[in-house]
């Protein structure tokens, strides 16, 4: 088991990069800090401090950073002295000359020859950035060895003979002018070997054709710190050989290095960890664990951590309501290597998790983010595409216990199933892009990604979460969950966006693991309720109870607009949902009516005896971009407590979505104690006594019928 969790910072709430921007110096900062932390507190020996790349992602010039830290399995050590590896953010106070003498070094343990380096140059500058080494590991006889060629800049493509880098303040590596280099008449391309091989050194250096090879390592000094840029190698072998050959030459010339560039290829015998920048969060992606025990030692260890560099797991909003991280905090499941996957061994397992998820809305919801829905970064398999279930029901005729399918059937079973409206494989609550997809090998790993989870504030949460999936994963392997795809059609966003159904909901869920054997229990889960669904306020009057606790919204992803950065799909959050539930004497109650702003709020039973509960849905705010732009925000809200033969109201109370009697925050809480305070103002129980009120009966509405919409009622 592995996951990807999110952090923010503890005391900056309003920075751009903490809130919607991926990147930011302060966030790289840090970043930098965690994975020193990080990499002592796991203490692998021989591993390796990598200051790599990360993601490109589309609108971005260069791909985001992505710090690692990486090590062999079979204890060999990939980087031997960890004095020759520099602090990350600390100038070592090294200047081009350093850069020289490196590289000159280096070509003699990678034997290759001097000829082949070459200098190269910003764009508006005459003085040297570094140097730029064209490498490729090739086959020389029956051993391996470096290959390198000289860079000629052609001069029909550039005016001077010079290489010179592309501008930007990106590292060296990402900045080749590779454009100015004449076509070669054939380009070669690397060998890849198995870990075990060893990559000799020819005897004398083998130098290719000019500008034949288009992969190079780079070597330069930023801010007094000397780094080498790795480029891509295909084979896991040839890339420990390079890190070999710069910790010698690290050795040789007394110099420290920052090792940055593409990181070591996919291999079972290399593990490690990451970290990178999401927007508004740094995420931390521990490698996985093959134990309960490991895996509680590695979740302590990054909450520790993380809190120790100024990191958190939630923030506030300007309400002051409690928020997760908003970069979630995905579950992933798999084996040991690929072919150990329990869900490629046993594909039943997939079809079960998939299975009571869609029976169970309550495990979609509870530990989700704000943003939920059809168009959300996790939709459920129902959600918005109806037609799936019934093709679902089709698949799983294939995925029963015994039946033998190839890794390659999973993926063409379900590979166009699990997926959002636009069909995009990665943006659902359960991710196979790395199971066993047919057309990318790098990513036929066995693992399941679970989508539909946020980071929880504590680190007693996250365990609880994990140890959930692990009593399934037992659950599901002793006894498939066969039963048949439920038809919620609009129940499922009526009904279970209230927390009351979702509860009931769980305690089934809890129930069947009970009988499982597996014997968890309702309270453990009591602050993700909280967490999830605070509670606005209560009234009691004349042995009734009237309260108000936050619903789920889904929100909606617009149609595309063009923006100062290009197009843009903006999200409609204008909405909100408050759950209206009122408790007491059974007999009492049917002679009582709940209004929300005049209009009779629809209030079902709850299944349980003495509580009725209903849904509002409101317009809370408005934007320049959202739906039915015509409607007006209907905050406050004025809830009263009304006995319906007379029309009197006995109690009343007040939901705002802004401060009732101050200008609107425009800053964040800058604590826990301030946020509470602008939740309970926003809660306002007037003293009135009791008076006659008016009733507005509206229709009831056949697919939502425990839902007042007050955009249908008062536009």
């Amino acid at each position: 088991m592995g996951g990807e969790p999110t952090f923010v910072s503890e005391d900056d709430f309003e920075s751009l990069q903490w809130r919607t921007e991926a990147l930011g110096d302060d966030k790289r900062h840090i970043a930098g800090q965690l994975l020193q932390r990080l990499a002592r507190r796991f203490d692998k020996p021989g591993g390796l401090l990598h200051y790599g790349l990360g993601k490109l992602y589309p609108g971005e010039r260069d791909p985001r950073w992505a710090l690692g830290y990486y090590w062999r399995q079979d204890g060999v050590a990939i980087w031997r002295d960890r004095r020759l590896l520099s602090e990350d953010g600390q100038s070592d106070g090294y200047d081009l000359d350093t850069a020289t003498a490196f590289i000159e070094c280096l070509v003699r343990h990678l034997g290759v020859s001097e000829r082949c380096i070459c200098p190269a140059y910003e764009a508006d500058s005459s003085e040297k950035a570094g140097y730029v080494l064209p490498l490729l590991p090739v086959f020389h006889g029956d051993r391996v060895s470096w290959c390198s060629c000289r860079w000629q800049v052609s001069p029909s493509k550039h005016p001077t003979p010079t290489l010179t880098l592309l501008e930007g303040n990106s590292p060296l590596g990402l900045r080749l002018p590779l454009q100015t280099l004449p076509e070669p008449t054939r380009f070669l391309e690397e060998a890849v070997l198995p870990l075990g091989e060893t990559l000799a050194v020819a005897p004398t250096p083998i130098e290719a054709s000019d500008n034949s090879i288009r992969i190079a390592l780079c070597v330069e000094v930023r801010q007094g710190t000397l780094y080498v840029f790795v480029p891509p190698l295909t084979g896991a072998a040839c890339f420990l050989h390079a890190i070999a050959a710069i910790e010698t030459t690290a050795a040789e010339t007394g110099v420290k290095v920052a090792i940055e560039g593409y990181p070591p290829p996919g291999n079972a015998r290399i593990a490690g960890f990451c970290i990178t920048p999401d927007p508004g969060v740094i995420e931390a992606n521990v490698h996985p664990a093959a134990s309960w025990r490991e895996l509680v030692d590695r979740t302590t260890i990054l909450y520790e951590e993380a809190r120790r560099c100024g990191l958190g797991t939630e923030k506030f909003d300007r309400d002051g309501r409690r928020l997760s991280t908003g970069g979630g905090a995905h579950i992933t499941l798999g084996g040991k290597t690929t072919q150990h996957s329990p869900l490629l061994r046993r594909p039943d397992l997939l079809r079960s998790f998939i299975s009571y998820w869609q029976n169970h809305p309550s495990l979609s919801y509870l530990f989700s983010g704000r943003f939920v829905g059809p168009t959300s970064q996790s939709p459920r398999v129902d959600e918005a595409r109806h037609e799936s279930l019934y093709e679902l029901d089709l698949a799983f005729s294939h995925l029963e216990r015994g039946r033998n399918l190839s890794p390659w059937a999973i993926d063409r079973l379900l590979r166009n199933l699990l997926i959002d409206v636009t069909g995009n494989t990665h943006r659902t609550a359960f991710c196979i892009d790395k199971l066993f997809p047919v057309k990318n090998p790098r990513q036929q790993l066995g693992l399941l990604e679970l989508r539909s989870i946020a980071m929880p504030p504590t680190r007693e949460m996250r365990l609880l979460q994990l140890l959930l999936v692990r009593a399934f994963v037992a659950w599901f392997w002793e006894t498939p969950y066969t039963e048949p795809l439920t038809r919620w059609g609009t129940t499922l966003h009526d009904r279970f966006m209230l927390p009351h159904y979702l509860e009931l909901d769980f305690r089934a869920v809890l129930d069947d693991l009970q009988q499982a054997g597996y014997s968890f229990e309702l309270d453990w889960f009591a602050p993700f309720f909280e967490f999830r669904f605070p509670q606005y306020g209560v009234v009691h009057r004349d042995g009734l109870t009237l309260e108000l606790r936050h619903a789920i919204e889904p929100w909606n992803v617009l149609g595309e607009e063009m923006s100062k950065s290009g197009t843009a799909r903006y999200v409609d959050d204008t909405m909100e949902r408050v759950q209206v539930k009122l408790s007491g004497d059974e007999r009492r109650l049917r002679h009582y009516a709940v209004t929300c702003n005049g209009d009779r709020v629809p209030l079902g039973r709850s299944g349980t005896p003495g509580e009725w509960v209903a849904g509002v849905r409101f317009r809370a705010r408005t934007h320049e971009t959202l739906l039915h732009p015509a409607i007006a925000p209907h905050a406050p809200l004025h809830f009263a407590l009304v006995e319906s033969d007379t029309h009197t109201a006995i109690a009343e109370c007040i939901y705002c979505v802004e401060p009732p009697d101050r200008p609107l925050d425009t800053t964040f809480p800058q604590n826990a104690e301030e946020a509470r305070s602008r939740c309970c103002e926003r809660f306002v129980v007037p003293r009135s006594r009791s008076h006659p009120v008016d009733i507005v009966e509206a229709l009831p509405d056949a697919e939502f019928p425990l839902t007042l919409d007050l955009r249908r009622i008062r536009p």
